[in-house]
C-alpha cells in the first residue's frame, strides 16, 4: 500500500508541476515580470484576474502534490518515531504554511493594491512580502527535500543516482531568499524535482528482477 501510494504520489506532483511550469511561463509570465518596468504587469494583472488567480491556485496544488511525496516517502522509508524524522516533518509543514501565505498574499492584496491611487508604493510592499514568504519557505522546504533525500540514501532500496536528483532539487532551493525574484535556480530545481517524480512514478513498471521491487 506504501508503494502504492507513492507511486500515486509522484505522479500526481509530476503532473501538477509540469502544468504549473508551462501555465507560468506561457500564460502568466507577464503578471511575474516584477523587475523593471511595472505598469504592463499592472494592465495584465488588472484585465486577466481570473488567469492570475488560476495561476496561483495551480503552484497551491504544485505545493501540496511536493509535500504529499515526502510524507509518503517518510512513511515507506523513514521511522516516524525518530527526532530527524519529526523535525523534517515540522521543516516541511512550515515550508508548505510559508508558500501558501506568500501566494495568498500575491492572489488577494497584489490585486486589491492595484486599484488604489498609491499604487507604486503598495505593489512595492506586496511583491516584497510575497517574495519573502516564498523564499524563506524554498529555503525550509529545499531543506527538507535533501534532508529527507540524503537519508533515503541511507534507508531505502532506492537508487542512489536517482536520489540524488532529489538532493539537487532541495540543494537549489536554498539559496531563494538571496535570489529571488530571478527565478532560474527554482526553475532548474523544478526540472530536477519532476525528474525525481518520474523516477517515483516509473517504478511500479520495474521488473520483479530488479532490486529496488523486491
Amino acid at each position: 500500500m506504501k508503494a502504492k501510494n507513492l507511486h500515486v504520489a509522484g505522479r500526481l506532483s509530476a503532473v501538477t508541476l509540469t502544468v504549473a511550469v508551462f501555465y507560468a511561463l506561457w500564460v502568466m509570465r507577464p503578471g511575474l515580470r516584477i523587475v523593471g518596468v511595472s505598469f504592463p504587469r499592472q494592465a495584465w494583472i488588472m484585465e486577466n484576474p481570473l488567469l492570475w488567480s488560476l495561476g496561483l491556485w495551480l503552484w497551491l496544488a504544485v505545493i501540496v502534490g511536493w509535500v504529499g511525496v515526502l510524507i509518503s516517502l517518510m512513511g515507506a522509508y523513514a521511522s516516524l518515531g525518530r527526532v530527524s524524522t519529526m523535525l523534517q516533518f515540522g521543516l516541511l509543514l512550515t515550508a508548505a504554511a510559508l508558500a501558501f501565505a506568500g501566494f495568498a498574499v500575491w492572489m488577494a492584496a497584489l490585486p486589491a493594491a492595484l486599484r488604489l491611487p498609491s499604487v507604486n508604493e503598495l505593489l512595492t510592499l506586496v511583491d516584497g512580502l510575497a517574495l519573502g514568504l516564498l523564499g524563506v519557505a524554498a529555503l525550509l522546504g529545499g531543506v527538507a527535500t535533501s534532508w529527507v533525500a540524503l537519508d533515503l540514501m541511507r534507508s531505502s532500496p532506492l537508487q542512489k543516482r536517482w536520489v540524488t536528483i532529489a538532493v539537487l532539487a532541495g540543494a537549489l532551493m536554498v539559496p531563494s531568499p538571496f535570489l529571488l525574484p530571478f527565478p532560474w535556480h527554482l526553475l532548474a530545481a523544478a526540472i530536477c524535482w519532476l525528474v525525481w517524480t518520474l523516477y517515483l512514478g516509473a517504478r511500479r513498471c520495474v521488473s520483479a528482477a530488479d532490486p529496488e521491487t523486491r
